[in-house]
């Protein structure tokens, strides 16, 4: 029987990987906690706001951090807009009515979007039956965890954060186009920034109450974990993860992710996961493999086929940003 030998540099990408999937899982049990005390536009801008800050000060000591040109400065629009206000806004909107774990899962569905957007918005990528099979499964996942027929999941909550991810898809296959050069850090610290600022906003549109007490209180755990631990550390995790195995495979902790979300609302809210969470779940990671893994009939040997299988998640625009929470 042969064995498989992992070296120091393969141990520790597995030990950050895992840590990743913790802090970012994590993070969605914290928004469900903060939303408690904190309203959500308000939670949400306040976060990033704090977060880009940081992360725009680390940048701009490791490297360049002022954009050069026109399409570096439509790229941080874009994912200011569509990520971090959009989906985020929409994320912690309807979070506020349905659970962390079920936010989790939905947006686990990111990646199955983003792949089937890209090939009905971008020449260069064609979808096929296998990718519209993967699209169905994603949203029969949806479904099973909205349970419309009279569940305990309120349906606007699902449909909030869905559209969310939606948003997210859309910045990403919008940022695929673009040929940009700003470093990763930079770009996320510039929409962090830009794209708080816009929640800051709908906020006070909204008639949202300034939370004074955001970072004292119940909220001042999760707020502060949100900040320095999601995304201050978590980005640092990522970035790190970035460079030793490359964008494909770390964007799959986005599966990992409601896992561990599930793990923490058990340990910290006493909250054990459901049979439909989990049936949603696993609808939903079928429709990943089946819309972002090449030939997965190949890869079963249901298919001839010499080639590898592999992601398109690096081809498709997914993975230059990523925002678990």
């Amino acid at each position: 029987m042969s064995s498989i030998r992992w070296s120091r540099g393969q141990l520790l990408a597995a030990v950050l990987f895992v840590s990743l999937a913790w802090i970012w899982g994590g993070s969605f049990v914290a928004i469900e906690l903060g939303l408690g005390s904190v309203p959500p536009l308000w939670f949400a801008g306040l976060r990033y706001l704090l977060a880009g800050a940081v992360i725009s000060a680390v940048a701009a000591a490791s490297g360049r951090f002022r954009p050069r040109d026109r399409a570096e400065w439509l790229a941080i629009a874009v994912v200011s807009t569509f990520v971090v206000a959009g989906y985020h806004g929409l994320l912690y909107l309807g979070t506020a009515s349905i659970s962390g774990s079920v936010s989790s899962v939905i947006v686990s569905l990111s990646p199955v979007l983003t792949t089937v957007a890209a090939g009905m918005l971008l020449a260069e990528e064609t979808p096929d039956v296998v990718d519209g099979l993967g699209l169905l499964f994603g949203l029969a996942g949806v479904v099973v965890i909205a349970d419309p027929s009279g569940g305990d999941v309120p349906l606007s909550g699902v449909v909030l954060v869905f559209v969310g991810v939606a948003l997210f898809a859309s910045g990403s296959v919008g940022l695929r186009t673009l040929d940009v050069g700003l470093p990763p850090a930079a770009l996320q610290g510039w929409a962090m920034l830009l794209g708080s600022t816009v929640l800051v906003g709908a906020a006070v549109i909204r008639g949202e109450s300034f939370p004074a007490g955001v970072a004292s209180g119940a909220s001042a755990l999760p707020f502060l974990y949100l900040v320095f631990g999601a995304a201050v550390v978590g980005y640092l995790l990522y970035f790190e993860l970035l460079s030793r195995v490359g964008p494909v495979r770390v964007n799959l902790v986005a599966y990992l992710e409601p896992v561990t979300a599930a793990m923490v609302a058990w340990a910290v809210l006493g909250r054990a996961p459901t049979a439909t969470t989990a049936t949603g779940f696993l609808l939903v990671a079928c429709g990943f493999v089946l819309a972002t893994v090449d030939d997965p009939l190949a890869r079963l040997g249901i298919r001839d086929s010499e080639e590898i299988v592999h992601s398109d998640l690096s081809e498709n625009g997914s993975v230059e940003v990523h925002y678990a929470d």
